[in-house]
C-alpha cells in the first residue's frame, strides 16, 4: 500500500512539472501571416486564410490561401489559391515581418487570370506598346506597336505561354509580322528575349512549381499541376469546376 501511494505521488508530481513546461510552449502565430501574405500577394482586396499551427515556433502544419485581385510580378490575378503543407519558417524573420522558409513538405498554386490582365501587364513591360490580346485556340495573337530602329511599326504575332523549368512562364513566338510582313528568326529570337521571362517565381521567398499556364475561354490559369486539377479544396475560395 505505501508502495503503491509512493507511486502515485511520483505521478502527480510528474504530471505537475510537465504541465507547466507544455503550456509554455511556443505555438507557432496565425495573425503573424497575414500582413506578411497580404504584401506578398501585392495587398489584395479580399484575402482569406486557413492555418494550422504546429507545435513549435514558425512551423504550421498547414497553410491554405485564397485571394482575389493577387498581384504576382505585377500581374493581376483574379483569383489565387495557395497551399503549404509542413512549412517551417524562420522565427526571427517571421517576428520581423519576412518569411524564410526553413524547411516544406509540400506546396501548390493556382491562379485564374483574364485576358484584360495580361494585356494591362504586357503593355507596362513596355517592349510592345497598345497590347491587344486574342484567342486562337490553344495560341494567343497579340496586336500593337513595336519601335524598329527608332521608328513605330505595327506588330501581329502568334504564341504560346509555356512553362521553363517549373518557376518561369515564357511566352514562345511562333509567327512574327512587322507592318504585315514576316520577320528573320534572329528578331524573333531578340523579341523573345525582351519579353521574357513573363512570370518568375523565383524571388519569391516560398518555393512555388509552375508546372501549366494554359488558355481557358475567359483567360488564363496557371497551375502547380500539369493535369490543371484544384491544388487546394480547402483555401476558402469558390470551388473550381474546370475542363481542359
Amino acid at each position: 500500500m505505501v508502495r503503491r501511494c509512493a507511486g502515485l505521488l511520483c505521478l502527480i508530481c510528474m504530471l505537475a512539472a510537465l504541465g507547466p513546461a507544455q503550456a509554455a510552449l511556443p505555438v507557432a502565430s496565425v495573425d503573424v501571416l497575414r500582413p506578411i501574405l497580404g504584401r506578398l500577394l501585392g495587398d489584395p482586396p479580399l484575402i482569406r486564410l486557413d492555418v494550422v499551427p504546429d507545435l513549435y515556433e514558425g512551423g504550421y502544419a498547414r497553410i491554405s490561401v485564397y485571394a482575389q485581385q493577387a498581384a504576382v510580378g505585377g500581374m493581376r490575378v483574379d483569383e489565387m489559391w495557395l497551399r503549404l503543407v509542413g512549412v517551417s519558417f524562420d522565427p526571427d524573420e517571421l517576428r520581423q515581418g519576412t518569411l524564410k522558409v526553413l524547411q516544406i513538405r509540400d506546396s501548390g498554386l493556382y491562379g485564374k487570370l483574364n485576358l484584360a490582365n495580361v494585356e494591362a501587364f504586357l503593355r507596362a513591360q513596355g517592349t510592345i506598346q497598345d497590347v491587344r490580346l486574342a484567342r486562337d485556340g490553344d495560341s494567343v495573337v497579340a496586336t500593337g506597336t513595336l519601335a524598329v530602329n527608332g521608328a513605330p511599326a505595327q506588330v501581329w504575332l502568334k504564341g504560346l505561354f509555356q512553362v521553363y523549368g517549373d518557376p518561369e512562364i515564357y511566352f514562345h513566338i511562333q509567327a512574327l509580322a512587322v507592318n504585315g510582313f514576316p520577320v528573320p528568326y534572329v528578331v524573333v529570337d531578340r523579341l523573345e528575349r525582351q519579353l521574357n521571362p513573363v512570370v518568375d517565381f523565383r524571388s519569391w521567398p516560398v518555393p512555388f512549381r509552375i508546372r501549366s499556364f494554359r488558355s481557358t475561354p475567359e483567360g488564363f490559369v496557371l497551375s502547380s499541376q500539369r493535369d490543371f486539377a484544384q491544388p487546394c479544396n480547402d483555401c476558402g475560395g469558390p470551388e473550381l469546376r474546370l475542363t481542359p
